[in-house]
């Protein structure tokens, strides 16, 4: 009999660990946006209009109520792109609408952040394609209506942007002779943009807007109780690849970012190779388009507009 009291009480001891150290890692691993979970709680959060971004300075985003680009009486094209290693990606693209379009055939790609989709860029839709550029937007692996696969934070998502200028090549504006071809990314994105301009050429101006110069300090990835390494291993520091890169470069970021400090920013500014150019405001991460639309589209398009 009390063999058995023993036992059990041990066995309600080893259970009460395990169910204890469950939530923990689960609450680290299902914050990775290709966990299964995910669809069932954005489903929840739309449902009772719960808003899943972080409190921080400036006004948080309000993204606009467009399925996709048509929803702003925009003509585009659905999309599919392939990357080198098979993933399927989601894509839109958006033609010029000028008859004559600007000198070079330019074309911006928006790269979206962890967590998002294509359709949190739409907003940048219109100010480009008023300005007579094609627009290339996609969802990540991971992310979207693209495949499902583990995020890396930098090297599998710069196989997704290769995926996008690869098609660019092929079918994206006409054969266009002299190709022109920006990058903005937003978090996420902007680590993405870096990956492949360090071992792309066909980039040819980059706008990275709350990046962080290395993934292991961040306060989002410190924020895990699981190591981040652990967790997403191996993430390049754009901040070590910034010093190969020889295309223009516009850094973005806001002093009330709560996953990325500020400093990053100016990290990141003073690793790169001239041309640069850093704005600073005090919005919050990825928030400067939202918090200051009009500042952040004339500054966007006048950078651009330098080629």
């Amino acid at each position: 009999m009390q063999r058995r009291v023993y036992w059990a009480f041990v066995l309600l001891s080893v259970l009460a660990v395990v169910l204890g150290a469950v939530p923990v890692v689960a609450s680290d691993l299902f914050r990775q946006p290709y966990s299964p979970a995910w669809p069932h709680i954005y489903r929840a959060m739309d449902l009772f209009r719960i808003d899943p971004f972080p409190p921080g300075g400036g006004a948080p985003p309000r993204f606009p109520f467009w399925r996709d680009p048509a929803d702003d009486f925009i003509y585009y094209r659905d999309v599919r792109l392939t990357t080198a290693d098979g993933v399927h990606l989601a894509a839109w693209y958006v033609p010029t609408a000028r008859s004559s379009p600007p000198e070079g055939c330019p074309t911006v790609i928006l790269a979206h952040g962890l967590y998002d989709s294509k359709r949190t860029m739409l907003h940048l839709v219109p100010w480009l394609h008023e300005a007579g550029y094609n627009v290339l937007l996609f969802d990540f692996r991971g992310h979207g209506e693209s495949d499902h696969r583990p995020v890396t934070v930098g090297p599998a998502e710069a196989l997704d942007v290769e995926a996008a200028l690869d098609w660019l090549e092929v079918a994206g504006d006409g054969g266009c002779a002299e190709r022109w071809i920006g990058g903005l990314g937003m978090s996420l994105g902007a680590a993405a943009l870096v990956n492949a301009a360090a071992q792309d050429g066909r980039l040819d101006a980059l706008i990275l807007d709350s990046l962080f110069a290395d993934w292991g300090d961040t306060d989002f990835a410190k924020g895990y109780r699981l190591s981040p390494d652990w967790l997403v291993p191996g993430v390049p520091s754009p901040e070590k690849l910034l010093p190969q890169i020889h295309v223009p470069v516009f850094i973005i970021h806001g002093t009330a970012d709560i996953l990325v400090h500020v400093d990053h920013a100016q990290r990141l500014y003073d690793a790169a190779n001239e041309p640069k150019t850093i704005w600073i405001n005090d919005s919050g991460h990825a928030w400067s388009s939202w918090t200051y639309p009009e500042e952040y589209r004339r500054r966007m398009l006048e950078f651009f507009g330098k080629r």
